[in-house]
């Protein structure tokens, strides 16, 4: 059970004993037991931290592969867990993955698997809960709470309109895309509606509306390519892992290191390039949206030195 549902379970308590309480005011044994039972919740409470936060997304399901009040199709479940929790990996990894901590950099796949901890009624759902517990590190469970918000908000914009799946999409890893067309692909065809909860926030789309959804996303194509540009290396920033690069041309570069690099690289990189001329191998990645809306991200894989070739010598 997690720290809210303890909460929520101990306040329902408690106002049923208030309530009772009152009704037995005057008898001079059952109010007194009332009295040390209300008290007793109100210490629970006192001590049960409050989380803001909780790294826990719930899935409904309707239609189809909803057999009642029963369960739901073990293979639907299957096919439709795999796309999700790789959004979840990924959208972790793009946003969270270069945050230096006393511990430094960690890997986002082991910090954003999830647990299945529940089977929420109503159609029938999934309730997915964050897998890392063994620290009580709290960054990382808002840093999680985050991610599965946003991905919500992902999924209900793509069921909106171009407009807002762009929008919502400018703040996304392109390597989500993939997985959130899958996911969108398994409801449709298995002919469900969808619910999501997480947070604060909640989604919900018909079979309908899942259609459009997906035909947005389907529409959404990326392009991947490998581009090596001459220019300065303006520095790279470690606790956001982000680099700044000045092209030839004048033309300001910045974007996300590569996952692969490990930080005495990237501290290397900058102490022999920064404010130089070097030649940096970039991952650049082009997506263009249904509405004619393109957007470019870049990650600097590597950085040498520039080779003139007419001497052989670097320059």
């Amino acid at each position: 059970m997690s720290m809210r549902t303890q909460r929520d379970f101990l306040k329902i308590q408690l106002l049923e004993i208030q309530r009772v309480k009152e009704l037995v005011a005057d008898h001079p044994i059952m109010s007194i037991s009332f009295r040390e039972q209300e008290q007793a919740i109100i210490e629970q409470l006192a001590v049960l931290p409050i989380v803001a936060k909780e790294a826990k997304v719930i899935l409904l399901f309707s239609g189809d592969p909803v057999h009642g009040s029963l369960g739901i199709d073990a293979i639907f479940t299957a096919h439709v867990l795999e796309p999700f929790q790789n959004m979840v990996m990924a959208d972790y990894a793009d946003r969270w993955h270069g945050v230096v901590g006393s511990r430094g950099r960690h890997r986002g796949e082991e910090v954003s698997r999830l647990l299945l901890t529940g089977l929420p009624h109503g159609s029938f759902g999934l309730e997915l809960s964050r897998a890392n517990t063994t620290t009580d590190d709290l960054f990382e469970e808002d840093q999680l709470a985050d991610t599965l918000s946003h991905i919500t908000k992902l999924v209900e914009s793509s069921g909106k309109s171009d407009e807002d799946f762009s929008t919502e999409l400018d703040q996304t890893a392109p390597r989500v895309i993939q997985n959130l067309k899958q996911f969108l692909e398994i409801i449709m065809k298995g002919k469900s509606g969808l619910t999501l909860v997480s947070g604060n926030f909640r989604c919900s789309m018909n079979q309908h509306q899942l259609s459009e959804a997906f035909n947005r996303v389907a529409g959404t194509t990326t392009n991947d390519e490998i581009v090596e540009l001459s220019g300065i290396l303006k520095g790279v920033l470690l606790e956001s892992w982000k680099f700044d690069f000045l092209t030839d041309d004048k033309v300001r570069i910045a974007g996300k290191i590569d996952d692969d690099l490990t930080e005495d690289e990237v501290i290397a990189m900058n102490t022999i390039f920064f404010n130089n001329r070097c030649l940096a191998t970039i991952l650049k990645t082009t997506v263009l949206f249904k509405n004619g809306r393109v957007r470019t991200t870049h990650i600097l894989k590597k950085i040498a030195a520039v080779v003139d070739q007419r001497v052989g010598t670097t320059v």
